[in-house]
């Protein structure tokens, strides 16, 4: 009987796991999601408000990676201008409140990240920076995404991948945190929109007592 039940326990923890992939990337999720939330903290005021108002949805969208995997490097950085102008004429055409608008915001700041850093790191603790500052807003000129996208690739995917050093994690945390500000701001002005008052050059966020899977960074 008990061996039974202990067969049947182990089906539904298999069953578990396979229904919900993402539990599998548990570390890597909460990885992601605390890029959104900082990034929506540097966010101006009125794109601040929209990006909170549509939160899970946002986040949903970072994870589009861990749903469409197919190995480590799957996603193409190049890939990231098509979800760029897309967002931007979504916006422009008034689907503001729509599903596929909110989640694009997160898709793009999916994409931004694995352009950065596609490593797949064991721990939230090594990729979560206890300080992440905002080095202000650099407005990404629609004409000119492919070429940024190429900087990006050769300043910090192609020399740091697969390195662990804290150093390195942490920079890559906070220019991917930068860079997702900078591309949803640039989308939602180019659309039309207002963006609010400005978060302050220099503004930092503080991980110190940040506490993930009930450990605590810092």
């Amino acid at each position: 009987m008990y061996t039974k039940l202990f067969k049947i326990l182990i089906f539904l923890a298999l069953a578990v796991l396979i229904s919900y992939p993402g539990n599998s990337f548990a570390f890597k999720s909460l990885t992601r999601d605390q890029l959104v939330y900082d990034a929506i903290e540097f966010c101006p005021a009125e794109l601040k408000e929209y990006l909170r108002n549509n939160l899970a949805t946002v986040s949903a969208g970072m994870h589009f990676k861990e749903r469409h995997r197919r190995n480590p490097y799957s996603i193409d950085p190049y890939d990231t201008e098509l979800v760029y102008q897309h967002l931007i004429k979504d916006l422009k055409e008034g689907r503001y409140d729509e599903f596929n608008t909110a989640h694009a915001f997160g898709v793009l700041a999916c994409f931004l990240a694995e352009t950065i850093s596609p490593d797949n790191y064991k721990t939230p603790a090594h990729l979560i920076p206890e300080q992440v500052k905002y080095d202000g807003y650099q407005q990404v000129d629609p004409v000119g995404v492919k070429s940024h996208i190429t900087n990006l690739v050769k300043n910090y995917r192609i020399p740091c991948r697969q390195k662990m050093k804290r150093e390195i994690t942490d920079q890559l945390y906070n220019i991917a945190v930068n860079e997702i500000v900078d591309y949803w701001v640039s989308a939602w002005e180019a659309s039309g929109y207002q963006s609010g008052i400005f978060a302050r050059a220099g503004q930092e966020i503080s991980h110190k007592n940040l506490v993930l899977n009930f450990k605590v960074i810092g």
